[in-house]
């Protein structure tokens, strides 16, 4: 259990996907993220969480890339779509993400909502 941030997320799938080892997430961000998953009543797939800056440079699609809220530890990408992706984006707003990215094009198997806890709100579609 030691590898866990919270009763259903651990280090290693919040951990940047460069390899790097840098997993540390905000402690806010993480309790919201736990709550949303307890509302959704089962598990969310994280694909993206912490990242460090030279992977968030590599991979991120925001204009500044320097100081990212992926790189703070205040956001993650998850995959899921439909319905459940609906839902997920109106419990989202309810628990009080400010920021809120819609990827619901193509290929179900790569459509994501990113959620973060930046001090705005904003709401984007990719």
């Amino acid at each position: 259990m030691a590898d866990m941030i919270t009763p259903n997320f651990n280090k290693s799938e919040m951990a940047c996907r460069c390899g790097c080892g840098i997993f540390e997430m905000d402690d806010e961000f993480m309790r919201m993220l736990q709550e949303l998953r307890n509302q959704m009543n089962g598990p969310l797939r994280v694909t993206s969480a912490r990242r460090c800056d030279t992977h968030n440079h590599e991979v991120s699609t925001a204009k500044n890339k320097k100081n990212g809220v992926h790189t703070l530890g205040q956001a993650s990408d998850i995959l899921i779509s439909g319905e459940r992706a609906m839902l997920l984006f109106e419990k989202a707003r309810q628990i009080g993400f400010s920021g809120i990215g819609l990827s619901q094009r193509g290929d179900h198997a790569s459509r994501f909502v990113h959620l973060d806890t930046k001090p705005r709100k904003a709401l984007w579609s990719y």
